[in-house]
């Protein structure tokens, strides 16, 4: 059987050349030499070997580049390369590991060793027949031939490199699902040309997100019909778009005025842990193609470095739902000392275990309000909770808009007394009945127009306006709420964190209220379950003032 079996020894010694061929071949091997790096792949090019054993420090190319230039080419990939070396430090083993060599044996090793490990090798994996030569000359490929296959391969190299560095540079973003799936898209965009791709992220089995980046003009209802594709590529029921947070890039994109058109998944990634489904990255084209080897091998190299970032983001996702079953259990604790202290505080302001003194009263005026302020974040805390776990449900149903925004008035009615507000409501006349969940959208309208109010000049005026918009010609409409304040307004670098958690807006005003910092991260977390957008606009004019505006899609 060895006899049937090539063996090419590389080394720049004729002495270490000439033992290892006479140990080689006394044992049945056929052996084949080269001086250096670039006649070995020549020889491996026109004639491949089953096993190549090299010298690591040799001119022109060293063992290390040999052997990562074969284990980089499709070609040559499977032939073993055992690489022996004087170099005895650590690092210099790991290099020799992590250039591809199936092993690394020191020099000094016996010759009757280094046979063993080769013939273990070999055993391990028996090679049917020696690999198909790359070049088909007779005589070794010229120089040129040579240089211009590593070059090929060293470009390859750069490329995979390349997008490894710009992939394993999203984990950065992890924290930040938007701008993560943003600047994923826009790298696909600079790797590949497609009309628009989409990335499907599942941080757990109640929550997911669906991102989509156009490069051109798509009709107007590309984007549910996106996600119906891109659900049914990942085996996932249509139910399951109702827990999805749909992200479009750019925001405004342009949609050409048909509402259907041709639209085809050419190429799709799944990203998976194990049987586990972590992501699934689509290119789609309005005209049928196939997609080309380069794109293939360029989508392979992106899907197993984003299954890393992946990865990552589940972890984050399994640590905020153990955070959030804590603060669950932790707030629950707390609200029910305080919610008899606040019972027992209203049980004496009533006079119902004797009257009381003017200075008990105003006592037990700021226990009673200390009380409420612990409660209201209590509330904050595991309502923020529940929706960054995807564990609240959104209730959607019909109703008017004009009522909703009359009984959050009401609710906020001593609050705006107090500071002499005047509330102004305008909606267009023929706003239609919308859907959306009532209960959620009042918590929304609450932690807005409380802002307001904490922030505007005492006798100012808050507005709040409600009209159906749509982006573009053919386009979902969708309910767009205003609401505008006469406050200082919020400096541009604060308002790029505005809606994060525990975020609070840094005022001169020593008599500003204080809050929890956790109203817009709720309203944030509401606005995108309805699969609507929210942000702030400020200042208003001149005179300053903030404007924020939240919109809720709404159903044909």
């Amino acid at each position: 059987m060895k006899k049937n079996l090539t063996v090419l020894v590389v080394d720049d010694s004729p002495t270490q050349v000439a033992v290892l061929q006479d140990a080689l071949e006394d044992r049945g091997y056929a052996v084949r030499t080269a001086r250096n790096g670039v006649e070995a792949i020549g020889i491996v090019y026109q004639d491949p070997p089953h096993l190549v054993l090299s010298d690591i420090v040799m001119p022109e190319l060293n063992g290390y580049h040999l052997c990562r230039l074969l284990k980089n080419d499709p070609a040559t990939a499977k032939i073993p390369v055992i690489l022996l070396t004087n170099l005895s430090e650590q690092h210099d083993r790991f290099w020799g590991q992590h250039a591809g060599a199936d092993l690394y044996l020191e020099k000094s090793s016996p010759t009757d060793q280094i046979a063993a490990a080769l013939e273990q090798i070999l055993t391990r994996n028996p090679p049917v027949h020696a690999p198909a030569p790359v070049t088909t000359a007779a005589e070794h490929p010229p120089r040129e031939v040579i240089q211009a296959r590593v070059n090929t391969i060293l470009d390859r190299l750069l490329y995979e490199s390349t997008i490894s560095n710009e992939i394993l540079r999203l984990t950065s973003l992890a924290h930040d699902v938007p701008a993560l799936a943003q600047e994923l898209l826009k790298f696909l965009g600079a790797i590949c040309r497609h009309d628009a791709a989409g990335l499907l992220l599942r941080h757990s089995r109640e929550k997911q997100t669906l991102a989509l980046g156009l490069n051109v003009p798509m009709p107007s209802g590309f984007a549910l019909r996106a996600q119906e594709m891109m659900l049914a590529q990942a085996g996932l029921e249509s139910d399951d778009g109702a827990r999805t947070q749909l992200l479009i890039y750019p925001e405004n994109p342009p949609l050409l005025p048909e509402p259907d058109g041709d639209l085809h998944i050419f190429h799709a990634v799944p990203i998976k842990d194990g049987d586990t489904l972590l992501a699934l990255i689509c290119l789609f084209n309005r005209t049928p193609r196939r997609p080309s080897e380069g794109i293939v091998q360029a989508m392979q190299w992106v899907a197993e470095r984003f299954l890393i970032v992946a990865r990552y983001l589940c972890k984050l996702t399994e640590i905020e739902e153990v955070k959030a079953d804590f603060l669950s259990m932790l707030v629950h604790d707390l609200r029910s000392p305080l919610t008899s202290i606040r019972g027992f505080s209203d049980v004496l302001a009533q006079g119902m275990l004797g009257p009381l003194s003017d200075e008990q009263k105003s006592a037990l005026h700021n226990i009673q309000g200390g009380s409420d302020r612990l409660l209201s974040l209590i509330e904050d805390i595991l309502h923020l909770s529940k929706l960054e776990a995807g564990k609240m449900q959104i209730r959607s149903g019909p109703f008017q808009f004009a009522d909703l925004a009359k009984a959050t008035f009401q609710d906020l009615a001593a609050l705006f007394l107090e500071k002499d507000l005047r509330m102004d409501f305008s909606a267009c006349a023929d706003l239609p009945t919308v859907m959306g969940d009532t209960q959620q959208l009042h918590r929304v309208l609450t932690n807005l127009l409380t802002n307001a109010a904490k922030f505007s000049p005492r006798g100012g005026r808050i507005s709040i306006a409600a009209h159906l918009h749509a982006p573009g010609p053919g386009t979902t409409k969708a309910l767009r709420v205003e609401i505008t304040d006469e406050g200082p307004g919020i400096p541009k670098d604060q308002q790029k964190d505005l809606f994060g958690r525990y975020q609070q807006i840094r005022c001169d005003t020593p008599r500003a209220r204080k809050g929890t910092g956790l109203g817009l991260a709720i309203c944030k977390e509401i606005v995108h379950l309805h699969g609507g957008d929210i942000w702030v606009e400020s200042p208003v004019d001149e005179k300053g003032g903030s404007r924020f505006c939240f919109t809720i899609p709404q159903p044909e």
